[in-house]
Order: C-alpha cells, then structure tokens, then sequence
C-alpha cells in the first residue's frame, strides 16, 4: 500500500498520516536532451498551502532556470539552499532532541565535564529579568550551575547503571529529574537570550558529549516519532518546592512541537526532477538532520551528501564536546562559508532561491543578493532576520516579482496556511511581522 503512493498524494497524504506517509524514491535529475525533455510536461509544483504569490513565483524560477529551459547548462547545475529547522519541518529537531534527553536522562558524561560544558557561558552578576526563580528573586548563574551539578551527580548514582534512555515512567515522579529538567531549560533559555540564538545552539549540541553518533541518532530517531505523534503544547517546568537549590526554584515553559511539512517535500522532489539540487544547510547537528531529511519513511528523500550541519569531534568513535576543526559552525557568517566553500566555489554561482526559517540566516541572506528568490517563514525571529521579516512583509500584497517572500503558516496545528500571514502559537488570528 505504501509503495503505491504517487508523488501527487504524498503532500495530502503526508500532512494526515504523518511519519507513516511514504513516498517513492525522488526521480534525480539527469542531462536529458532538449528533444527528450520536449516530449512531457514539465514536473509543476502542487498548490497544497503554499501562499498563492509564492508558489507561483517559486514555480516561475524553476521553469525558467531548470533543465525544462533553453539556458539549462548540466556542467554547472543550479542549487537551492534551505534551512532544516522551522523551514523544511515545523519545529527545530536540535530542540526536540534537547527536551528528549532531559525527560529521559540520556546523558553519559562525567559531572566535572558536564559542569565545564555548561559553564561556559556563566558570568559572576544575577541574571537580568525575566530570569529570576518563582519567587521573583536574582538568580545567579555560577549558583545555578551548582544546583544543576548537584542534580546532575544525583541522577547519574541512580540511573547511570540502566540503559539509556531511560523509560519516562521510571522518572515521572522523580523530583530530581523534575529539578533538573527545569533548571536546564531555565539555562538554555538564558544563554539564547544573553548569548544569542548560536550561543544556545551551540550549548545544546555538545550536551552529546560521551556518546556514539549512532547513540545519537537513536535518540533523535526516538525523540522525533514521540514528537510526531505528540499535540503541539506548551508546558511550564517548575522545580519541586522539595529541592528548590541554593537558587531557589526556578520554572521555564518549553514547546513541544515537531511536525512534516509536504510543501517543502514536495518542492525537493520537484527542483530534482528540474536538475536543481537541493541543499540543507541547518546549525543543528548534521548526523539528526541527515537522519530525517534523507528519509523516505518522512519523504524528504535529499542526497546524504547535500545535508550540511553541525560537527563534533570525535576520539575512538565518542563524540566529544568540541566542534570539529576548520569546518565552520553552520550559522550566521558560518553557514555562509560551508556554502560558499562547497558549492559557490565549485559551481560559480550563488544558490538560486534561499529558504530560511532559522533563527541564524541573515548573514546568508546578505551574503547572497544575487540569489532570485528568498521565501521566508513567517515566525518571531531574532533580531537580524525580523529585519528581512519586514521587508518581505511590506510587499506582501504586491502581486509583482520581487526577491523577499514570506509564507505562513499556522503555529498550533503545525500546518502551513496559504497566505503569508502566521497565526502564532497560542494566537487565533494570522498576522504579519511588524
């Protein structure tokens, strides 16, 4: 039954069924002659809830720089470049492995290195608000990280001997583990919004540290289905008034979300069969993002070789918590580098159409002004990205080619919406950025 899908179902099929959807291999792109290629329809973008203006310019560059075109030159194929997180799926898949781990305790470093890990970004004065504990006092970080290393050394002489990760039902009522999972995302929140988005990213992709890459991607595979199969909320994590820490109890929301997005897959399979490549570039871990972007069973279907993320080194096959060198962490003026180095380089060419989604894609998005269109989703973004938010937003209406569009999408059901409008999470009504 699986295999009897067309590409034409996949989208409709996709957004109801979720990870069980299959679609068939994606048909690539090969040097076909003019006369060959004459003969049939050129492969069209489905409509699914794309915005009308978008689809329709996305479509209109594929056909005029494809191998359906005159001009097409196979020696120096066009590519594409797209964020993985919030752009090709709806959600961040860094994140959900983040949450993942800390509800299950799959961590296996010794506490000394686990401290230095999160300490890296400690400074000696209280944290700014809204980061102080329930009772609404300064927290200080170096006290913080104490009562996470406490917590930490706790779990570890309880549940370090059991294979990980740990079933949720051994931890449920575990007041340490409650303490600990709220203290870490307490921190991670801290560290993106003093440090930046990077910074937080950064933070959590070494928390892999101890671990095999084949660890990893268990892992992320287990998060992934769980956050599939999950409702898209909004939880608070407080710590137990039992074990408030010499910082007092402190208390973080996080959003559980994760969910396929048919349009981008859809658009992969599409710019293939026009001899356009495809190309992730994400700051998530590269091994996470390649498992789900690579995947039939999600119905990406990319080349491995064309999934670019983040690197850890590794010493006897255990990753470690440094990133590996002369290899550009994949964000901000980062990922601009990875892609000038191995297509800009190699191609003599800027990427054709840009996607960005992330929180880390300004600097690409400047770097690339020759790039023929930049769709981007419309999501509460840092500071350099709202910037690019806005200008997409000003034209929205405009029906005229332009080089910024945005599409929406609505943040509750983890669906897009065929406008450029988003409804956020939590929100009824679709707005634009302002």
């Amino acid at each position: 039954m699986r295999n009897s899908l067309s590409r034409r179902r996949f989208g409709l099929c996709c957004a109801g069924m979720g990870i069980s959807a299959l679609a068939g291999p994606p048909v690539v792109a090969r040097a076909t002659s003019i006369p060959e290629l004459m003969e049939r329809e050129p492969p069209m973008l489905e409509t699914l809830k794309w915005a009308p203006h978008v689809h329709k310019a996305i479509q209109n560059v594929i056909n005029v720089n494809g191998q359906y075109s005159s001009t097409y030159n196979p020696q120096h194929r066009p590519y594409v470049v797209v964020d993985w997180n919030n752009t090709a799926i709806v959600g961040d898949v860094q994140e959900t492995l983040f949450l993942y781990m800390l509800e299950h305790f799959s961590f296996l470093m010794r506490a000394d290195e686990f401290r230095h890990l999160i300490h890296v970004h400690a400074f000696a004065h209280p944290l700014p608000a809204p980061f102080v504990n329930m009772a609404g006092q300064p927290v200080s970080f170096p006290v913080l990280v104490d009562d996470l290393i406490e917590d930490y050394r706790a779990l570890a002489a309880r549940y370090g001997h059991m294979p990980h990760p740990l079933p949720r039902d051994v931890l449920a009522k575990d007041i340490t583990l409650q303490a600990f999972r709220a203290r870490m995302a307490f921190c991670q929140q801290a560290v993106a919004a003093l440090h930046g988005p990077e910074a937080a990213q950064r933070w959590m992709i070494r928390l892999v540290a101890g671990q095999t890459a084949a660890d990893v991607i268990a892992l992320s595979r287990a998060a992934n289905e769980w956050c599939l199969g999950a409702s898209i909320t909004t939880q608070t994590w407080e710590c137990p008034a039992e074990r408030p820490g010499k910082a007092g109890p402190v208390s973080a929301k996080v959003v559980q979300a994760l969910r396929l997005t048919p349009e981008m897959a859809n658009l992969f399979q599409i710019l293939q069969e026009h001899g356009i490549d495809p190309v992730i570039c994400t700051s998530g871990m590269e091994d996470i993002t390649a498992l789900f972007a690579t995947s039939a069973e999600y119905g990406y279907n990319l080349p491995r070789e064309h999934v670019f993320g983040a690197r850890l080194a590794e010493r006897k096959k255990i990753l470690l918590s440094t990133e590996v060198a002369r290899y550009p962490f994949p964000a901000n003026a980062g990922k601009t580098a990875i892609i000038h180095k191995y297509f800009v380089a190699k191609r003599q060419m800027p990427p054709l159409m840009i996607f960005a989604g992330e929180d880390c894609s300004a600097h690409m998005l400047e770097a690339f002004p020759d790039s023929k269109l930049n769709c981007l989703i419309n999501r509460k973004q840092s500071a350099p990205m709202q910037k690019f938010l806005q200008k997409a937003a000003q034209s929205a209406s405009d029906t005229a080619p332009r080089q910024f569009y945005l599409q929406g999408r609505d943040e509750n059901t983890g669906e897009w919406l065929p406008e450029e409008g988003s409804i956020l999470l939590g929100e009824t009504n679709p707005s634009l950025p302002t």
